[in-house]
């Protein structure tokens, strides 16, 4: 990625997650964290399921639905961040370089997109949880395919890949991994909503229906 595009990516990133903890830390009670912590270790081993697609990049789940209907959006920004970065550090997922810019999509704009649909679409939970889930995944990947395009143009082909090729290889693919990861998620929400109700209790579903 071009440098300036990288600095936009922590520039924009950081707020909206200081924001997220310091939100959430004044709400967050001992039988919230435990579960945050089990979740953020689904969601990573869901993400760790990298394929390669076309022009350079790859294709995975992202999660980040299910955190907003299980934790609220402020807890799933922190757990989504969580990931990324021990992604980051332990196994080298991406890189320092790519940090901000994978916070930026998957940590921020994807649960703020899940998050928008479920408000829309509150009193309708059929509905806006795949909404919700396809959309937070395929504006997630189009956004990482215009930064690439982006680096590409700003760069002058020094970094980044060209926009014919990276924003149809990210938001094409994604198009169709989010019809996935709509079906999974949901199939695990109206699971949790049959046999562990309580669960979402404390919830994005009622905190974005708020």
């Amino acid at each position: 990625m071009d440098p300036w595009v990288v600095l936009l990516g922590w520039a924009l990133a950081i707020p909206v997650i200081a924001m997220a903890i310091f939100r959430l830390d004044r709400r967050v009670d001992e039988r919230t964290v435990p579960f945050m912590a089990i979740l953020a270790a689904g969601i990573f081993v869901a993400q760790m399921l990298n394929f390669p697609v076309w022009g350079g990049t790859t294709g995975h789940l992202i999660g980040a639905t299910l955190a907003v209907v299980l934790l609220g959006l402020n807890g799933a920004i922190v757990v989504m961040t969580a990931i990324l970065v021990i992604q980051c550090l332990v196994f080298g997922d991406g890189g320092l370089t790519a940090l901000g810019l994978n916070l930026l999509n998957m940590a921020v704009i994807a649960p703020l997109v899940a998050y928008g649909v479920l408000r829309a679409l509150k009193g309708h939970e059929g509905v806006a949880v795949p909404v919700a889930s396809w959309a937070s995944v395929f504006l997630a990947s189009l956004a990482c395919g215009l930064m690439l395009s982006a680096s590409y143009v700003i760069s002058d082909g020094a970094f980044g890949i060209i926009g014919s090729v990276a924003i149809p290889a990210m938001a094409g693919w994604h198009a169709v991994i989010a019809i996935g990861e709509a079906v999974i998620t949901s199939g695990v929400v109206l699971f949790l909503k049959r046999v562990a109700p309580e669960m979402l209790e404390i919830n994005g579903l009622k905190e974005a229906g708020a």
